[in-house]
């Protein structure tokens, strides 16, 4: 087994950087499908982004420490940027869509399955007509 040469030392950061900036633009996908699902004001959209922004780079941050001892390359910037970049032109407009519609038929399902359970309740409670006696 030969030593392994920084270069390719490099390109395997590079392709974990490609991989990682794809991961995180996911994560983010998800987060804007809950919000087209349950709207909410600009307080809790900035809330949530700030959560994430800070929890992405704490996982960076890790994440750089664990493969590079800490040290921040351009070229690992660039992948995390080509990463998403790749992830959003081919996939995230087509799994954005899915996703709606799948969590959209889910939703609709489960308001059907409320709307027929809450009727059974209110046929229940509703006092029987007793039968006149002649």
């Amino acid at each position: 087994m030969k030593p392994v040469s920084g270069l390719e030392t490099e390109l395997a950061l590079f392709g974990r950087s490609v991989l990682l900036g794809a991961v995180m633009f996911v994560v983010y996908d998800l987060l804007r499908v809950i919000r087209r699902i349950f709207p909410h004001g600009i307080v809790w959209v900035s809330v949530e982004d700030l959560i994430y922004w800070i929890m992405a780079s704490v996982f960076f941050f890790l994440q750089l420490c664990r493969d590079n001892n800490g040290i921040i390359r351009f070229f690992i910037l660039l992948g995390l940027v080509a990463g998403a970049g790749i992830y959003e032109r081919l996939i995230s407009r087509h799994l954005m869509k899915w996703l709606t519609k799948f969590i959209h038929s889910i939703k609709k399902q489960l308001k059907k399955a409320f709307k027929k359970a809450t009727m059974k309740l209110q046929i229940r409670k509703t006092p029987r007509k007793t039968e006149e006696k002649e």
